[in-house]
């Protein structure tokens, strides 16, 4: 317990807060700037790369002396032969903050998220946070950070990914931690002021720190007038019935 507390302390009154402060503060600039490329409906790596480019731009007046790096490659080294080596589960992390100088690698992992279940899976599961859990992301490490990139209203999309972060098989499959019953922890014990809750998760043997567990903080980033998730349906339903009333008179014909 003392490590834990120690380490969060460290990172609530040095540099992590500035990083994730500028890495926000990017997110709305590109909103303001580069409305046409940096859009909802934009690829989620087209996003990412245009952030972390836009990071390293303004790295000077943010007064950060860590490097910024996105779309960094890495995978598992493993002998397939007696003579042959090879690369198995090549990932690329979204962007990545290092700084020697201030003790601060700060993984950030970026998921789209709106109020389906395939997109919540998507942010928890094998491609998102669970590749902190086992190591894949972060190891040794004893923090990092989960990004929802917003296409609804964030009352659909939030609330729905904290009752399953805080279920039975959220806990079973992420070997997550519980605080006083709860496996969410608001607001985040380390970014305060940008995340609003923290999961901790038991990592596998030889891939966390002295405390064994990653503490993962969750930011949500969108864009600005977000539809509620019912406009979206209603849309999609409007959609589909155009096209069965255009098939049906096509088949009139």
């Amino acid at each position: 317990m003392t490590d834990r507390i120690t380490w969060q302390d460290a990172f609530r009154k040095g540099k992590a807060p500035a990083v994730v402060r500028a890495l926000c503060e990017a997110w709305e600039e590109l909103i303001a700037t580069s409305s046409d490329t940096f859009h909802a409906g934009a690829k989620e790596p087209d996003l990412t790369v245009l952030l972390g480019e836009h990071l390293r731009a303004i790295k000077a007046r943010t007064r950060l002396t860590g490097m910024w790096s996105y779309e960094q490659r890495m995978g598992t080294l493993k002998r397939v032969s007696v003579k042959g080596l090879r690369v198995t589960e090549p990932k690329r992390t979204d962007i990545h903050y290092f700084s020697d100088k201030d003790e601060i690698d700060l993984v950030f992992e970026f998921k789209k998220l709106d109020h389906t279940p395939s997109r919540r899976n998507n942010y928890t599961g094998s491609e998102g946070m669970d590749r902190f859990v086992t190591g894949q992301y972060s190891l040794g490490h004893p923090a990092a950070m989960m990004v929802g990139i917003l296409l609804e209203h964030h009352d659909d999309c939030v609330p729905p990914l904290m009752r399953w972060l805080n279920g039975a098989d959220a806990k079973l499959q992420l070997h997550m931690e519980t605080v006083n019953g709860q496996q969410t922890r608001s607001p985040s014990a380390i970014f305060p002021d940008h995340s609003p809750f923290d999961t901790e998760h038991m990592r596998p043997p030889g891939k966390g720190p002295a405390h064994h567990t990653i503490l993962i903080s969750h930011l949500f980033l969108g864009f600005p007038n977000p539809p509620r998730a019912i406009v979206r349906r209603q849309r999609r339903q409007s959609l589909i019935a155009a096209l069965e009333d255009t098939t049906d008179a096509a088949a009139e014909e």
